[in-house]
């Protein structure tokens, strides 16, 4: 097995464990943060692979699935974007530049499955359950999960394969102007998982919260782990004091 073929393998399993943290209650071990470090590892580069998922991180932090609304798959971009960059010995920006189309091109793929595939099986499991038959629903709960994600992994690592000399060329011939946009991209980029996320908490009753976490680390000089732990003691006082409102409160609480 050539070395461009085991490491595509590799990928491919590394995919899978990633798309599979679903089957374990959402471990949430999907996340670029975890998945680019894996790839550093397998291309012996792990510093390089923590600074890509790092910043992979930022981009996508607010991202999270709600309802029928899915975000770009981190796991494909972060994983073929982290490869291609510590393969072909670019740097972090480059990764970026491939990480985000990727995961916007396997989301168009995941959302097909989602709306002809997924409902097929659906309408089985229905028959299924109609006729008192559990472990029938069963299977195609497990088919759903395993050939989906399967198929997802083994398009990651058919894509780094049959993709990476083709790549290392290309990525070789960019043109110093572009790289130095690229650079300028990925300062920016950040602050769209930054604004997604604040988003999510700009409310009547989280603001102070966030203020106070402002005021701690850039007056205060407390790191950002120090910020975290005051808050984790925060809502345990709040948690059993019995101060954090009840579920109208939360779901009346207003956006500023």
């Amino acid at each position: 097995m050539d070395s461009t073929l085991f490491q595509s393998v590799m990928l491919g399993i590394i995919a899978f464990f990633g798309y599979m943290h679903s089957f374990m209650g959402s471990t949430m071990h999907n996340r670029p943060i975890i998945m680019a470090p894996l790839v550093g590892l397998l291309f012996g580069d792990l510093e390089k692979g923590i600074m890509i998922g790092a910043t992979l991180e930022l981009i996508w932090m607010g991202a999270f699935p709600i309802g029928a609304s899915n975000p770009p798959d981190m796991v494909s971009g972060a994983i073929i974007g982290s490869a291609f960059a510590i393969n072909s010995g670019q740097d972090i920006p480059t990764a970026v530049a491939f990480a985000v189309p990727i995961a916007s091109l396997v989301l168009v793929f995941d959302n097909f499955m989602m709306t002809f595939y997924i409902p097929f099986l659906s309408s089985k499991a229905d028959k299924s359950a109609e006729q008192g038959d559990f472990k029938g629903v069963e299977r195609m709960h497990l088919l759903a999960l395993l050939s989906t994600k399967g198929l997802y992994s083994i398009l990651v690592g058919l894509g780094f394969y049959l993709g990476a000399d083709s790549v290392t060329k290309i990525l070789s011939s960019i043109p110093q102007f572009v790289t130095d946009g690229l650079n300028v991209a990925t300062g920016l980029l950040p602050a769209i998982g930054f604004a997604m996320l604040a988003k999510m908490i700009m409310t009547k009753r989280l603001m102070p919260f966030f203020l106070l976490g402002f005021l701690i680390t850039s007056y205060m000089r407390v790191s950002v782990l120090g910020s975290a732990l005051f808050a984790v003691v925060i809502a345990l006082l709040l948690n059993f004091s019995g101060l954090t409102g009840t579920k109208e409160d939360v779901a009346n609480d207003n956006e500023f």
